[in-house]
């Protein structure tokens, strides 16, 4: 086996509650690596084209890389298609499951069918159980977590689980881990609650798989390790990240003109100080923490203290509270606590469902939708209750809840009157916590939507070998880069010599493309060809910001549409956004060509 795999990946058909193992195949690992790209090959070879991604049919695949488990690379990629965009649908998760995993004894677990009854699963290396969730079924995350813990009787058990939002099939559903860690975006929760899956517990006693170079792998881990708190890495942002963790970017990107204030409308605003990380050191922090054996430790432990919101308590981060504090103009600091803590406690996307909010609190203030309409809630801007109320609906598909529950991809054909044009969206998939001007073409391009990352084959390789981008500059004295160093990594795990950068930035475009190409192959949203789906709302090119740093920022479309033809033209696509066939060939994505031509995609 080559080193740095576990060698099998595990598969649980819940329709039969049965488990197998399956070889891992070290053929496609050569040439995508694991994560991620493992995932998405197994997506594209096991389920037929248009297939409901709330259909048994569906996978859920949770996937480790040849480097999950050493420090620095607390990652794993979920992957099955989405139904809130009709996409490829990811998300990443860290903590301490996707490690656990790998010391199981394997790469990654590959679920399909439905349970009859709500289930949940339990692995302890080779033995593997179905058993019954009925008496976690409305159980909140944290919650689900204890119980679990409890029934297996083993306090080092790791449990990713779902909350309401994913049992009462809410498409922003997210799957959390320790409270706090989601697999947010797309709707990860959903497919699992469609399949009726509860929980999946772990417990690993394997230990890291065989490395190839045990001691080259040891050398690079010690300097890394060694140069993670020096001067140079400090001031490249781990200081910021120890010290604050990603919640400092809530003032930085609003001195970057790139906050999204008031959905959007502006990038920085006079009093985002309320909301940032040196005021949740001050007041709230609690604690430090880390994912599994990370020498930084980007996440902050904060609690409210007094006040109506007193005793809340979680681990807010710059990408699940930007969308539910700036974009709703909500600035402060107790209610981000609480809005975060009330989306990790009943898993559901902080992200995406903070653009939901968002978009609403626009419609009600231009009279698009009425009092009557949001069930008499007064939605306007900076109204944390109002707020807190409005994703609780979604959470429970409540009233109006259960249209918003849907994601924008389906709601706002049936809501109509010019809506869209104040979603800040693309296919499907809310956008992240920048602004377009700053993100150029990144949030239409995505193989899943609207999010700020993924798709550029950097971020691809991350997810697929996999680390986190947080530490994407860790590296030992005398390395250029991060990838440098996880490419040593890699290569002295697996024995493979991989060239640094070109042959890793190949696998990335390939794995890249991979996702577009599936995209198209279902159909690529029901908007076809890709160029018209690859596209921002209006709103993202009429608006030039006002205020402060942002002053005269504006993303025109024209520039737009320059920025996206040299995407297409870089990636090897043709002006309509389609893999060109000598591209396809030269990846050696040559399977991809037969089910691109059924659905017509060079088609004139």
């Amino acid at each position: 086996m080559v080193g740095g795999y576990a060698g099998r990946y595990l598969e649980v058909d819940l329709t039969q509650g049965s488990a197998t193992t399956a070889p891992t195949d070290m053929a496609v690992a050569k040439n995508l690596i694991g994560g991620l790209n493992y995932a998405v090959h197994l997506l594209w070879q096991r389920t037929r084209p248009g297939i409901d991604p709330l259909s048994p049919e569906n996978l859920l695949v949770f996937a480790t890389g040849p480097i999950t488990g050493l420090p620095g690379t607390e990652r794993g990629s979920v992957v099955y298609k989405s139904p809130l965009t009709g996409l490829i649908g990811h998300a990443e998760v860290g903590g301490h499951w996707c490690s656990e995993l790998k010391f199981a004894g394997y790469d990654g677990i590959v679920i399909t069918g439905r349970a009859d009854k709500p289930a949940y699963l339990y692995i302890k290396d080779d033995a593997v159980e179905v058993r019954s969730a009925a008496h976690l079924w409305g159980k909140t995350t944290s919650q689900t977590e204890q119980a679990v813990v409890k029934d297996v009787g083993d306090p080092f058990a790791r449990v990713l689980c779902i909350g309401p939002a994913g049992e009462n099939l809410s498409r922003e559903a997210c799957i959390v881990h320790t409270s706090w860690h989601a697999a947010a975006r797309t709707g990860s929760g959903c497919v699992m609650g469609s399949k009726k899956l509860k929980a999946v517990a772990i417990r690993g006693t394997k230990g890291f798989p065989r490395m190839e170079d045990p001691d080259k792998c040891f050398e690079l881990i010690d300097g890394a390790i060694a140069n993670a708190r020096s001067e140079e890495l400090m001031h490249e942002g781990h200081y910021r990240l120890t010290k604050m963790g990603s919640q400092a970017s809530q003032v930085e990107r609003a001195d970057e003109a790139r906050g999204i204030f008031k959905n959007f409308d502006e990038g920085d605003h006079p009093d985002v100080v309320n909301i940032g990380g040196p005021r949740q050191l001050r007041r709230n922090r609690v604690r430090d923490d880390a994912c599994f054996m990370c020498p930084v430790g980007c996440m902050h432990s904060s609690v409210v203290r007094s006040g109506v919101f007193a005793g809340t308590w979680g681990q807010p981060d710059w990408d699940s509270t930007a969308n539910l504090t700036q974009q709703c103009l909500m600035l402060d600091m107790d209610g981000l606590i609480y809005l975060n803590a009330l989306c990790d406690e009943y898993g559901i996307d902080a992200e995406g469902v903070g653009n939901t909010v968002a978009w609403a609190m626009e419609c009600y203030e231009r009279g698009v939708l009425t009092k009557s309409d949001l069930d008499g809630l007064e939605l306007v801007w900076g109204d944390v209750s109002a707020e807190a109320k409005l994703i609780w609906k979604i959470i429970h598909r409540e009233g109006v809840g259960n249209l918003l529950a849907d994601g924008f991809k389906h709601f706002l054909p049936r809501v109509g009157k010019g809506s869209e044009k104040f979603a800040m969206q693309s296919k499907g998939c809310g956008f992240g916590g920048y602004q377009p001007w700053s993100y150029r073409e990144t949030y239409a391009i995505n193989n899943v939507g609207g999010h700020h990352n993924v798709d550029s084959p950097r971020s691809n390789l991350a997810d697929s070998m996999t680390y986190c981008l947080f530490l994407g500059a860790l590296r030992p004295k005398g390395f250029r880069e991060g990838l440098e160093y996880y490419g040593a990594l890699f290569n002295a795990a697996t024995g493979w010599e991989f060239k640094y950068p070109e042959g890793f930035d190949l696998i990335g475009k390939r794995g890249v493309l991979l996702g577009r190409a599936y995209n198209i192959r279902e159909g690529y949203g029901g908007v076809m060809p890709p160029s018209e789906a690859d596209v921002y709302p209006e709103k993202a090119h009429s608006r030039v910001l006002t205020y402060g740093t942002a002053k005269g920022k504006a993303y025109p479309r024209e520039v737009f549409l320059a920025d996206r033809a040299n995407y297409y033209k870089s990636m090897g696509c043709d002006e309509r956004g389609v893999p060109l066939r000598e591209t396809l060939k030269s990846l050696g994505l040559d399977f991809a060509i037969r089910d691109l031509e059924k659905v017509g995609a060079w088609d004139q």
